[in-house]
């Protein structure tokens, strides 16, 4: 039977851990572009006549990753800064209408932190000193105006520093694959050490929607590995070999050692451009053609039989129930 095509579809999920604890830093569900790209710097050496490329000599690979959420999370910008999202007491600006009485008085909403900029009727601002909530600005009596002060609330901020720089963190994207038949599996890339370039855009518009962004490149881990690409299998398709092979094929049992045994594991081909899988022992049939002189069991050990002596010989036989392989057993 064929194996049916299958595509990488939507966008992926993307997890960031701390490297030294562990702990979930952002989950990220809503990304509206997830990106993958491996570039390698190249020097072509041209030599002969004609100048003929003869070779090409390939270093500085490098692994980025473009990531852009359609939530606004703060957690992208202290990711890109290197810093904490710190809840503390911060000040900010806040603007409101409030109607002046005949004297000219008028009660705010929060208590201001310094003067009040009040709107005159030429549209410019004057500075009024409030008592706790309550402004006069008698000029102003019986008219609404607009008025900007500074309060303190308890809020999230993340500090900006001239000298914080991002630090790496464990990257994991999962993205799904999917068939004719729908969902197939999972591909989950996982990136041991991702490096944020610090970059940020906030953009606001009339018409759009901020999102947040997220990109920076993959530093090697301590195997000398950028990322690990991992295929997560859904369906009822087993993966597919072309031949089994076991090791050792050939074995030999000492007739003068009671109960000699060796065991036997067994890989799976898959062919090109794949390595070969080792397989659970328990889950394939083992036979034995002359049981007298060697037995196997399910855990793939071959045994010296109770009738054996030097010079027999038989065959093990192993099996996933489409391909088989055959092991030698001499007796010496």
């Amino acid at each position: 039977m064929s194996q049916q095509n299958q595509f990488l579809t939507s966008v992926a999920n993307v997890r960031l851990f701390d490297r030294l604890t562990d702990e979930l830093i952002l989950n990220g569900k809503t990304l509206l572009n997830s990106s993958m790209t491996q570039a390698i710097q190249t020097q072509a050496i041209h030599a002969g006549k004609g100048s003929k490329k003869v070779y090409e000599l390939n270093y500085q690979k490098e692994l980025t990753f473009s990531i852009e959420d359609a939530a606004f999370d703060t957690a992208y910008i202290a990711l890109q800064n290197g810093t904490e999202i710190n809840h503390r007491l911060a000040e900010y600006y806040t603007d409101e209408i409030i109607l002046l009485d005949a004297t000219g008085k008028g009660t705010l909403a929060e208590t201001p932190l310094g003067k009040v900029h009040v709107e005159q009727l030429n549209g410019t601002f004057t500075q009024f000193m409030p008592t706790g909530k309550e402004i006069s600005v008698p000029t102003l009596a019986g008219k609404e105006i607009q008025v900007i002060y500074a309060v303190q609330e308890m809020m999230d901020t993340i500090e900006i520093s001239a000298d914080s720089f991002p630090k790496a963190v464990r990257m994991e994207l999962n993205v799904d694959i999917r068939s004719n038949n729908g969902k197939t599996g999972e591909v989950i890339i996982e990136v041991p050490n991702f490096k944020p370039n610090g970059a940020v855009e906030i953009s606001m518009t009339h018409e759009g929607v901020a999102s947040s962004s997220l990109a920076g490149s993959s530093l090697a881990d301590k195997k000398g590995n950028y990322a690990y690409i991992k295929l997560r299998n859904l369906s009822e398709n087993k993966v597919q070999f072309t031949a089994l092979a076991a090791n050792p094929s050939h074995v030999v049992l000492d007739s003068t050692v009671a109960g000699d045994k060796q065991l036997i594991s067994v890989l799976g081909i898959r062919g090109a451009g794949y390595s070969n899988v080792l397989l659970q022992n328990k889950d394939l049939t083992w036979t034995s053609k002359s049981p007298s002189v060697a037995t196997v069991n399910a855990d793939g050990v071959v045994t010296l039989g109770s009738s054996s002596k030097v010079n027999d010989q038989t065959i093990i036989e192993v099996t996933d129930g489409t391909y088989s392989e055959k092991i030698i057993v001499d007796i010496v």
